[in-house]
């Protein structure tokens, strides 16, 4: 199974985690939570919250967070990204942006759409419902799973350029193992373009280079694509490389992969 598709098939099972139906509600800016039976966003940013006590109005401003119950919609969204029915999951993951903007599943939907655009091979449709996304809840920016997931989309659209500044800051900024994944990526930019011994010296860099970094991922990433990089170079070391993720990043994806080489 490509990384992708895991990636995919990881990120929907941890949106789905705890997103258990729930009484819609309100928070306000003095922390307080108001539960309702419905609620209603309105287009100047006010919220209206049926209660036992009627409809009650918080204007813009005066909360901090408002939240829906789930919508049916997005349940059946995610069977039908499942189901690999992609486009029936796209037009329902929209639908729940602009129905539900303002009250929480906007920002879920938006976070699953981008992986539905990319199934469908749409990567450049990927990297504008990222953007779109980050306008949306710019704090999912500093989700590592939804900023690595625009990077992915972004090297798939061949955005190349914008791509390595976006790597570059990462490995100015991001912690080591920012800074190994980025390295990685370079990689995958080379490959992407056919340049397999650039490719090859960039998954080499995050192997010598990094070796601080012990994630089992990254480092079975960097020796395994690297001796994929090897092999295609007709280089004796790519055996030794697959031997490494076997040995020493078992726990990783990729070991799998490097033991049907050896």
């Amino acid at each position: 199974m490509k990384t992708s598709k895991l990636f995919g098939i990881a990120l929907v099972a941890a949106m789905l985690a705890g997103m258990a139906g729930a009484a819609p509600y309100v928070v306000m800016n003095n922390g307080k939570k108001v539960v309702g039976s419905k609620i209603r966003a309105l287009s100047n940013g006010d919220i209206n919250l049926t209660t036992d006590m009627g409809i009650r109005t918080f204007p813009k401003g005066s909360y901090v967070q408002a939240v829906a119950d789930k919508p049916a919609e997005y349940d059946k969204a995610v069977a039908a990204y499942k189901a690999k029915k992609f486009d029936v999951a796209g037009k329902l993951l929209e639908g729940i942006m602009k129905d539900y903007r303002n009250l929480g599943w906007d920002v879920q939907a938006a976070k699953l759409l981008p992986q539905v655009l990319l199934a469908q091979g749409d990567a450049e449709g990927a990297v504008t419902a990222y953007s779109k996304l980050f306008m949306l809840a710019p704090e999912e920016k500093k989700n590592a799973d939804m900023a690595w997931g625009m990077r992915n989309a972004m090297l798939k659209a061949k955005q190349y350029p914008a791509l390595i500044r976006q790597l570059d800051a990462v490995a100015a900024n991001g912690s080591r193992a920012d800074a190994a994944r980025a390295q990685n990526m370079r990689g995958d930019i080379q490959l992407a373009q056919n340049n397999v011994e650039l490719g090859a010296l960039e998954y080499l860099r995050t192997a010598i280079l990094f070796k601080d970094v012990r994630d089992a991922e990254i480092q079975g990433e960097a020796h395994y694509k690297a001796a994929v990089a090897l092999e295609q170079l007709r280089d004796p070391r790519a055996k030794e490389m697959y031997q490494i993720v076997v040995k020493q990043y078992g726990a990783s994806r990729y070991a799998s992969q490097a033991r049907g080489k050896l």
